[in-house]
């Protein structure tokens, strides 16, 4: 499995630069956008995306407290959704998101992706290169989930497909998560945490899974990658708008001294 109008689009915020599964990707995009986030520069979407509709720069936004918004909207008679990638590769090291919202229970069409994906930059092929945390009741073809952790092989090992491990998570009415994978290149750890939990501190933990596999060169991604955050329709589009609030992104590097033997490509 792959990545509203409430609120007002803050422009002042953004700086613009001209330039899978059932999916709108044709990946046919319009003119580069990027802006400004986290101390990093993101590209955003603008055109073909997983899911069934389009990205659309104009539903990512940043508010005065520098909090992310992705936006599912209706303009008219067609919706569009929100996508978002690094313009640089990151590496093995600790990712981390704090999120608001009532992800546990969005329209079931609604998928939120944070994951990084190799194929965005040329490495691999889609179905490699790819560590995935996703909130979504997959239109409710998950047999009651709400979550996942997919995490899919390094280049050239596609057919060995993906560890995915579907569930459902309660947050007890809790509206903040913590997100978290934990890369190496021998084992991923990705947990899922109640409240706004700082990295350092595993606390109301909600999941969490360990993926250490003896041929981990082969299932674990071995090179940095482009990483991502999407906000999309899976195989319908909702029934009204819908957002959600990135509060905070931070990437800890780590360094592995693991021969990964293998190379971009």
């Amino acid at each position: 499995m792959r990545l509203l109008e409430a609120l007002a689009v803050f422009t002042s915020f953004l700086l613009i630069s001209p330039s899978r599964l059932d999916t709108a990707d044709a990946r046919t995009r319009g003119p580069l956008e990027t802006v400004q986030w986290m101390g990093r520069e993101w590209r955003l979407t603008n055109g073909g995306m997983a899911g069934v509709v389009t990205g659309d720069p104009g539903n990512v936004s940043i508010d005065a407290n520098g909090y992310l918004h992705l936006r599912i909207v209706r303009r008219g008679s067609s919706y569009t959704a929100s996508e978002l990638f690094t313009v640089g590769k990151l590496g093995f090291g600790i990712y981390q998101w704090q999120i608001e919202g009532h992800i546990d229970n969005m329209d079931k069409t609604t998928v939120l992706g944070l994951f990084n994906y190799g194929a965005e930059a040329g490495i691999g092929v889609d179905g490699e290169n790819e560590i995935d945390i996703e909130f979504s009741r997959w239109n409710d073809t998950c047999h009651g989930c709400n979550a996942d952790f997919t995490f899919y092989p390094a280049s050239g090992n596609k057919l060995l497909g993906p560890m995915e491990d579907n569930f459902t998570y309660d947050p007890k009415s809790s509206t903040l998560t913590t997100a978290r994978f934990e890369w190496s290149s021998t084992r991923i750890v990705a947990t899922i945490m109640s409240g706004l939990q700082p990295i350092g501190t595993t606390a109301n933990v909600l999941q969490t899974l360990t993926f250490a596999p003896p041929d981990f060169h082969a299932r674990i991604p071995q090179v940095p990658l482009p990483l991502a955050m999407n906000f999309w329709c899976f195989r319908a589009t909702p029934a009204s708008d819908q957002e959600v609030i990135v509060r905070n992104f931070q990437f800890i590097p780590v360094t592995d001294s693991t021969p990964a033997n293998v190379s971009e490509r």
